[in-house]
């Protein structure tokens, strides 16, 4: 009898142990990204959302090929070369720059200095509205400097990067605001879609929602300027029907980004999203028709 007492303590035990390491286990990989997917269908395939201060840089990398979409801050050039060659990251064959404020192109010469790439795409500003600064007028001489193949990027653009299909949406018109100006990215992969949209405010987004409509649905938006309440507007998140929500900011940056107000929208929709002040890099694995998501957090 007290043979059969002590199996059934042990059973139940050993019962209760294993459904509350399942438990564990199904938290930390639905809530927190704690595990990466194994599968090379997978790892094959993502973006990282560089933590780079207050500035915009996202590795996206496909069966080998890789292509850098914003370069950060001058200050913070390291940190993206440093993150790429962590990534062993060789050569990359775009370099995509949406506009040339600092945030976005300041560490852009140091990347052409430090990896070979392919091709450069970028748009001329509209006329009238061309920078004067040091870090625009310097990247300028470094492509001139280097044999890199520059493509004056314009809306209808389509390439690939990997098994990656790209399609430039924007900017739709010749925009006085050089964040309105901004590249507009659309990047699919099977199921997947994903919108990157520089520093584009509601104005420039409106026209792309009355242009594009449906077309702009996407799994994931990297969320313009920064988390800035001039940007995402609802009807604009609306439209894009996404699922979820990227924000790269600085922590205690002097703007406040991100704002308030976007955060609120993000939440009446739904919309689960990460920032990089917060999560550190974020990576987003893609095997076409999920996403799979990993927090740097140290």
């Amino acid at each position: 009898m007290m043979a059969a007492r002590k199996k059934r303590d042990y059973i139940r035990i050993c019962g209760g142990t294993f459904f509350l390491i399942v438990a564990v286990v199904s938290f930390l990989y639905a809530n927190t990204g704690f595990f990466r997917p194994q599968s090379n269908a997978v790892t094959d395939h993502y973006f990282d959302f560089i933590d780079c201060g207050q500035g915009d840089s996202c590795l996206m990398v496909s069966e080998g090929s890789a292509a850098l979409i914003d370069a950060s801050t001058a200050s913070e050039s390291e940190q993206v070369i440093a993150w790429l060659k962590k990534r062993g990251v060789e050569k990359l064959d775009y370099l995509i720059l949406t506009h040339p404020h600092e945030d976005h192109i300041g560490g852009a010469a140091a990347v052409l200095n430090e990896f070979e790439v392919d091709t450069v795409y970028m748009r001329q500003p509209t006329e009238g509205t061309e920078p004067t600064t040091s870090v625009y007028l310097n990247l300028l001489e470094e492509l001139a400097a280097q044999s890199v193949d520059l493509e004056q990027a314009e809306a209808g653009d389509r390439f690939t990067c990997g098994a990656f299909y790209i399609s430039i949406l924007g900017p739709l018109k010749d925009y006085e605001d050089l964040n309105n100006q901004s590249l507009v990215l659309r990047v699919e992969h099977g199921e997947n879609a994903f919108l990157f949209t520089g520093d584009q405010e509601n104005a420039a987004e409106e026209d792309l929602v009355t242009a594009y409509g449906a077309e702009l649905n996407s799994t994931l938006l990297k969320v313009g300027h920064h988390g800035s309440s001039s940007s995402s507007s609802l009807s604009f998140l609306e439209a894009v029907d996404l699922e979820y929500a990227v924000i790269s900011c600085g922590a205690d940056n002097p703007y406040g980004h991100p704002h308030r107000e976007t955060l609120a929208r993000l939440e009446s929709l739904d919309i689960s999203y990460y920032r990089t002040d917060l999560q550190g890099t974020v990576t987003v694995y893609s095997d076409g028709s999920k996403l799979y998501v990993q927090e740097e957090i140290a």
